[in-house]
């Protein structure tokens, strides 16, 4: 189930709350922005898969993993971008 925009930013914000003293507002707001949006993209992206029947092997799972380890790369990237 895709979260909205803000549940999205709520979490990432928790996750990543330890690293506010560090950067300062308005940068943690940017990066909980950043990382943020990459989350929703990879999520509707998953979303757009077309659905297999329970008990069909899931023809989707090269697509999921492509998808996952490009989300991770971006998250690398935004996070050496910000020194966390």
């Amino acid at each position: 189930m895709l979260r909205t925009k803000e549940e999205n930013r709520i979490a990432i914000a928790e996750l990543f709350a330890d690293k506010r003293g560090h950067l300062g507002d308005e940068r943690f707001n940017q990066l909980v922005d950043e990382i943020s949006n990459v989350r929703l993209e990879a999520l509707q992206k998953l979303d757009s898969l077309p659905k297999a029947p329970i008990g069909v092997l899931d023809s989707n799972e090269a697509e999921r993993l492509r998808l996952s380890k490009e989300e991770d790369m971006k998250w690398l990237l935004i996070k050496q971008k910000y020194g966390i």
